[in-house]
C-alpha cells in the first residue's frame, strides 16, 4: 500500500514537472540535450584547435551546472531528495564532473578531459534511465488508478442495481400484502353475508311461523286446535335448535388436538346423510394418516370435503356423494369427493376469481385452500355423469 501511494505520488510529482517544464523548470532530456551539444563543441574545438588554451568554455559549463541546480530546485527533484536519495547521487556526480572539467579545459584541455566527459555521459545515462523507470512507474499507477476507479463505479452500479432490486420486490411484497388483506376482508365480509343470509332464510324464517302459530293459539276456540298447535310450536322449535346447531358445526372447526382427523370427516359424512338425505359413504385408506398432519392442514382439508358436500347439497342434485382419503406413490394424501348428481362445466382457478368477484364465494376458497397447503385441485365432471374433486397433497412440504 506504502509503494502504491509513493508512486501515485511519483505519477502526480512527474505530471507536476511535465506542467511546469513550459514554466521555466528543465527536464532530464533538457539536461542530455545542453550536455550533447556541450560535449559536441568541447571535442570538435579540442580536435581541430592544437595549440588549445581551454578558454571560452567557462560560462557555457557554469550555465550547464546552472540547469542542474534549477532541475535539483524543481519539483521532481525535490521528490528525488526526499523519496529517491539515491537517484541524486547521479545528479550530484554530474555536477562533480562538470566542475572538474571546466578545472581541466582552464588548464588547457589534458588528457583527463576525455574520461570526465565518459563520466558525465555514463552519469546522464543513469538519469534518464531513472527518469525512464519513474515514468514507466507511473503509466503503471494510472493505469491502476483508472482501473481502480473503474471498478469503484462498477460496484457502486451494482450496489444501485441490488438496492433498486431490493426495493421492487419489497414493493411487490407490500402489494401482495395489500392484496391479501383485501381479499381476506372482502372474504370475511361475504361470509359475513352468506351467514346473515342462511339464518334469515332459515331461523328467522321458523321463527316468523313459530310467532304465527302462537298468536293463531289464544284465538283457537277448540281445545284439539290448541293441542294441534302446541305440537306444530314444538316440532318448530325442535327444527330452529338443529338448524342452529347445524350451522355452528359449520362455523365451529373441529378440535384435532382431541379428535382426529379421520373422525372428524365421519361425523361430518354422517351429519350430511341425516341433515339431506343422500346417501354417503366414507372410505379411508389403513395407515395412510400414520405421518402426523398439521392443524392448519387437517382444517384445510375438512373445509374443502365440507365445501364439497354443501356444494352437492345444493346444486347437484345427487342421491349418492362417496369420500375417499387414501394415498399414491408420490408419498402425497389424495382426498377425492364425488357425486352421481348432473354434473357441471368446472371453471379453472382464473374464472373461480371471477365467480367470487360475483358473488359465488364456494369454489374460489376450495382453490384458495388447497393453494394454501400446496395442494393440487381437479375437477372431473360432465354434464348428466356427477362430479368428482380431487385434491393432492405433499405431505412432506410443510404439511406433515
Amino acid at each position: 500500500m506504502k509503494r502504491f501511494f509513493a508512486g501515485f505520488l511519483c505519477a502526480a510529482i512527474l505530471s507536476m514537472a511535465g506542467c511546469a517544464k513550459d514554466g521555466g523548470y528543465p527536464s532530464i532530456s533538457a539536461i542530455s540535450l545542453s550536455w550533447l551539444e556541450l560535449k559536441s563543441d568541447v571535442i570538435n574545438t579540442i580536435t581541430s584547435t592544437p595549440d588549445f588554451k581551454g578558454r571560452g568554455f567557462e560560462d557555457r559549463i557554469e550555465g550547464f551546472r546552472q540547469t542542474l541546480n534549477e532541475f535539483s530546485s524543481s519539483p521532481i527533484g525535490v521528490f528525488y531528495k526526499v523519496y529517491k536519495p539515491e537517484y541524486t547521487q547521479s545528479l550530484s556526480d554530474v555536477d562533480s564532473a562538470a566542475g572538474r572539467l571546466n578545472i581541466a579545459l582552464k588548464e588547457g584541455g589534458g588528457p583527463e578531459v576525455f574520461p570526465i566527459m565518459l563520466e558525465i555521459d555514463s552519469n546522464i545515462g543513469q538519469l534518464q534511465l531513472n527518469e525512464k523507470i519513474l515514468s514507466d512507474a507511473s503509466q503503471w499507477n494510472y493505469f491502476f488508478l483508472f482501473f481502480f476507479f473503474c471498478l469503484f463505479i462498477i460496484i457502486i452500479i451494482l450496489a444501485l442495481w441490488i438496492l433498486y432490486g431490493r426495493l421492487e420486490k419489497a414493493e411487490s411484497r407490500e402489494r401482495q400484502s395489500l392484496d391479501f388483506s383485501r381479499e381476506t376482508i372482502i372474504a370475511q365480509e361475504q361470509e359475513r353475508s352468506r351467514i346473515a343470509r342462511e339464518l334469515h332464510d332459515t331461523v328467522a324464517q321458523d321463527l316468523w311461523r313459530l310467532s304465527f302459530q302462537t298468536e293463531s293459539m289464544d284465538k283457537a276456540a277448540e281445545s284439539a286446535e290448541r293441542s294441534r298447535l302446541c305440537r306444530e310450536v314444538v316440532k318448530g322449535q325442535k327444527e330452529i335448535m338443529q338448524r342452529v346447531r347445524s350451522i355452528c358445526d359449520n362455523l365451529i372447526p373441529p378440535d384435532f388436538q382431541r379428535r382426529r382427523f379421520d373422525d372428524a370427516l365421519r361425523n361430518l359424512c354422517y351429519s350430511f346423510e341425516q341433515r339431506t338425505g343422500i346417501e354417503c359413504q366414507l372410505g379411508i385408506q389403513d395407515k395412510i394418516l400414520s405421518g402426523p398432519l398439521n392443524d392448519d392442514t387437517q382444517l384445510q382439508c375438512f373445509r374443502i370435503v365440507q365445501e364439497c358436500l354443501t356444494n352437492i347439497e345444493k346444486h347437484a342434485e345427487a342421491t349418492e356423494t362417496s369420500v375417499l382419503v387414501h394415498g399414491n406413490n408420490n408419498g402425497e394424501l389424495v382426498i377425492c369427493v364425488s357425486d352421481n348428481g348432473k354434473g357441471f362445466s368446472p371453471p379453472d382457478r382464473d374464472s373461480c376469481r371471477k365467480l367470487r368477484a360475483g358473488g359465488h364465494y364456494g369454489l374460489w376458497s376450495i382453490y384458495e385452500r388447497a393453494a394454501s397447503i400446496y395442494g393440487t385441485l381437479t375437477f372431473d365432471s360432465n354434464a348428466g355423469e356427477g362430479t368428482m374433486v380431487t385434491l393432492q397433497i405433499p405431505i412432506t412440504k410443510g404439511n406433515g
